[in-house]
């Protein structure tokens, strides 16, 4: 006759299963967001190479869509519709007719999924600071500042926090992720035609009203 496990033996067990469980998880959570913040930086270098090279052919870098400063439109090559309103949708100039980039899906890994929002806060977020200079988006010091800190465009990604913004805390757009900060931390990634990697502008700079 075969002996079965007692009740202590199975607890024993089960105690078991959930400290394994306990350990692995949070470890694997860890593992999975840094090997997001690595494909935002790659996707990120990618969108940089293709920005730049189309400032090269045409003497300016890439026009933002998103508030419509510009007398032309630009058209969804695949349905012909005109489109405005759009940071996300920029990516369809640097993709046709001369492809600097071979895909225009770029999503912000760290949007959810789920994230009911407009289409342009799902992408990569990206701004021409010599637009948003000319037409008042930011202010004249903050303008500036950006420019010199950025250079003439940046992309921002929301980060392993998943915001763009925390409300209360000032002009946390511009804090900069690190993960020395902690894996899952406060801050944006960003990429401009200054920085090849993140890091947050000096105080009474950027950070200050804008």
């Amino acid at each position: 006759m075969k002996k079965a496990f007692t009740l202590i033996e199975l607890l024993i067990v089960v105690a078991i299963i959930a400290i394994l469980a306990a350990i692995a998880v949070p470890n694997f959570l860890e593992a999975q967001t840094r090997a997001k913040v690595s494909r935002t930086k790659s996707d990120m270098r990618t969108l940089a190479t293709a920005i730049e090279s189309y400032a090269v052919d045409n003497n300016r870098i890439p026009r933002e869509f998103n508030y419509g400063q510009y007398g032309d439109v630009l058209v969804n090559p695949q349905s012909g519709s005109t489109v405005t309103g759009l940071s996300g949708i920029m990516w369809w100039g640097v993709s046709t007719p001369i492809a600097y980039i071979t895909s225009v899906y770029f999503p912000d890994v760290f949007q959810d999924k789920n994230y009911n929002a407009a289409l342009d806060e799902q992408y990569y977020t990206y701004q021409d600071l010599l637009m948003r200079q000319k037409n008042g988006l930011f202010s004249a010091t903050f303008a500036q500042a950006a420019i010199d800190f950025y250079g003439t465009w940046r992309m921002i990604s929301v980060g392993p926090d998943k915001l763009f913004a925390h409300p209360g805390v000032t002009n946390s757009v511009q804090l900069a992720y690190d993960p020395t900060n902690g894996t899952v931390s406060m801050g944006n990634i960003f990429r401009s035609q200054s920085l090849s990697e993140s890091r947050e502008p000096v105080v009474g700079t950027l950070i200050g009203p804008h």
